[in-house]
């Protein structure tokens, strides 16, 4: 499926996977996509972030944030197949299952990876 704003964006894209394949309810988030200082603040301080923990080792479900700058501004969702892999929405791309080394290939830099308590 192809990524677009508001509707299939990454963020619209993880809700969806965390409740249908992990039963989790993941609030919608009133945020621009296309506006990355937005995206950057609201993954910083949202409410939501509090009902997930950093990991070093991440399990299936586990949310994968990614930057391509200073700040995390891109989310995914950590898969356990193929040694893992990250299945994510991404502008100009749609939804794509990456491994890390595709990911950097893209200009992805630091990942960190976050498990819901």
């Amino acid at each position: 499926m192809p990524w677009v704003s508001g509707e299939w964006d990454c963020w619209a894209f993880f809700r969806h996977c965390q409740k249908t394949y992990y039963g989790r309810d993941v609030p919608a988030v009133d945020v621009d996509a296309l506006d990355l200082r937005q995206v950057i603040t609201t993954m910083e301080t949202h409410d939501e972030r509090s009902n997930w923990f950093e990991v070093t080792d991440p399990k299936d479900g586990d949310a994968v944030l990614m930057q391509r700058n200073r700040y995390p501004s891109h989310i995914g969702l950590w898969v356990d197949v193929d040694g893992g892999k990250v299945l994510h929405c991404a502008q100009g791309m749609g939804v794509v299952c990456q491994t890390r080394q595709a990911l950097a290939l893209d200009g992805w830099g630091l990942m960190t990876f976050w498990h819901h308590r």
